[in-house]
C-alpha cells in the first residue's frame, strides 16, 4: 500500500464527521435535561455552532473520497462501479449526506424558535408537547445517522477488496 496524503485527509474527515455526530446526540441530551430556557438557548447556541463542521466533513469526505477512488482504481483494470461494496458505500454516503442536510437544521431551528417563544410567553397551546415530539424527531435523526455511519464502517472493512467473495 503507497502513502497517501489524501487518504489521511479522509480519516481527518471521517474524524470530524463522527466527533460531530457524538457532540451533537452529548449536547442533545444536555438540552433536554436543563430546566432553564437560558440555559437551554446557550446550549442550542453551541449544538448549532458543532453543527456547522458537518459541512465541513462531507466537503472533506467527498473530494478526498474521490481521490482515493482514483488511487486506487488509476491502475486497476477494473472500473470502481463494478465494486458493489464501494457503490453502496457512496449510496449510503449521499443518504447520510442528504438526511443530515435537510433534516437535522430543520428540527434544531424549529426547537429553538419553541424554546425562545416559550422563553418570551409566545409559545403555542401546549408546548412541552409540541417540544417532546420534536425531541423524539431528533433522537430518530440521531438513530439513522449512527446507523448509517455504521453501515459506511461495515462497507469500508468489510469490502470485497479486502474480503474476496463477501459482496
Amino acid at each position: 500500500m503507497r502513502f497517501s496524503f489524501n487518504f489521511i485527509l479522509h480519516l481527518l474527515g471521517f474524524g470530524v464527521l463522527v466527533t460531530t455526530l457524538l457532540a451533537g446526540f452529548i449536547l442533545d441530551r444536555k438540552f433536554r435535561s436543563e430546566q432553564n430556557v437560558d440555559l437551554k438557548l446557550y446550549v442550542g447556541g453551541i449544538v448549532r455552532t458543532i453543527g456547522l463542521l458537518s459541512p465541513l466533513a462531507a466537503f472533506i469526505l467527498f473530494t478526498t473520497g474521490i481521490g482515493n477512488i482514483y488511487n486506487r482504481y488509476a491502475d486497476s483494470t477494473t472500473s470502481w462501479y463494478q465494486e458493489g461494496w464501494l457503490v453502496a458505500k457512496i449510496m449510503v454516503f449521499v443518504l447520510m449526506l442528504l438526511n443530515g442536510v435537510i433534516y437535522g437544521p430543520k428540527l434544531s431551528r424549529s426547537r429553538m424558535n419553541l424554546v425562545k417563544t416559550m422563553r418570551d410567553n409566545t409559545a403555542p397551546a401546549d408546548p412541552e408537547k409540541l417540544l417532546a415530539l420534536i425531541n423524539r424527531q431528533l433522537t430518530l435523526f440521531y438513530l439513522v445517522q449512527t446507523v448509517l455511519l455504521l453501515l459506511i464502517i461495515y462497507l469500508s472493512v468489510f469490502g470485497s477488496a479486502k474480503h474476496p467473495g463477501a459482496f
